[in-house]
């Protein structure tokens, strides 16, 4: 009898120990399997933040504008069209010395002419940097060393600098403009080489169409814009003189921050 129950014994020893053999290598195998698969997903690198950006639930490639004859550079969306201005180099927005109009570029998001453009200039020359509203104008002042808005019915306002660009820039933000439209313009001082680079955004704006009184196809056009804007921005409401409605602007130009700030001078030129 004992030596049966031994026997008995052993071989429930030998099946237990098989049946752990059994368990734990399936079980290793498993996971070693999902260890490779999750190893393949990571070897699947997603883009880089400052290869996309993010608009509502949308993610947009970025295109990337570099000028090696100057060493600048900045990312925007890839909807976005980034042209020599139409008059060429002109810098006469910002700067009295036409001379140091290095670059003038136009950014518009939407393909349109009758929405209002972004800008941006690259300058040499701070102590030339001059851009006029109808009441007020920005420079640099080199007494204060500092940037200013400078109002025909107050004292200069010193600005302080609103952020730094994603290389560590120094941003001046500052609004300025007239009767017919407002910028946000965005200073980026290069102080070493007495460069600055300058970024325009509308934030309002008053549309025209009876400037294309002599070409009646475009003003009807042109019209037509004006009205399906209202009635998708505005719920049908026209504005008071032809204002474009802000929240359309924010619309189109809600990436603009996000160029202004992707802006870099390359190190070797």
């Amino acid at each position: 009898m004992s030596t049966k129950k031994q026997k008995t014994n052993y071989v429930l020893i030998i099946g237990i120990a098989l049946a752990c053999a059994v368990f734990f290598g399936l079980g290793g195998y498993y996971f070693g399997k999902q260890s490779s698969n999750t190893s393949d997903e990571s070897k699947q690198t997603p883009p880089t933040p400052s290869s996309i950006i993010t608009q509502g639930n949308a993610l947009l490639k970025l295109e990337t504008y570099k000028n090696n004859q100057y060493g600048i550079e900045f990312d925007y969306p890839q909807n976005y069209t980034v042209s020599t201005g139409s008059t060429g180099s002109d810098c006469s927005r910002v700067t009295s010395n036409q001379s140091g109009c290095l670059v003038f570029l136009t950014l518009n998001p939407t393909g349109s002419d009758y929405p209002p453009k972004a800008s941006f200039w690259f300058l040499k020359g701070i102590n030339f940097i001059n851009i006029s509203g109808q009441i007020s104008g920005i420079n640099f002042d080199a007494q204060k060393k500092a940037w200013v808005l400078d109002s025909l019915d107050s004292t200069p306002q010193v600005l302080s600098v609103w952020r730094q660009t994603k290389s560590g820039q120094e941003i001046i933000k500052v609004a300025n403009g007239g009767s017919h439209g407002s910028f946000d313009y965005y200073i980026i001082p290069n102080y070493e080489n007495d460069e600055v680079a300058i970024f325009s955004i509308p934030s309002s704006y008053r549309l025209r169409c009876d400037n294309f009184i002599n070409d009646r196809p475009k003003e009807t056009d042109c019209n037509n814009f004006y009205k399906s804007v209202i009635d998708q921005y505005n719920n049908g409401e026209v504005n008071t003189d032809s204002w474009l409605p802000k929240n359309y602007l924010d619309s189109i130009y809600a990436e603009a921050e996000d160029i202004v700030k992707s802006y870099r001078q390359i190190i070797n030129k």
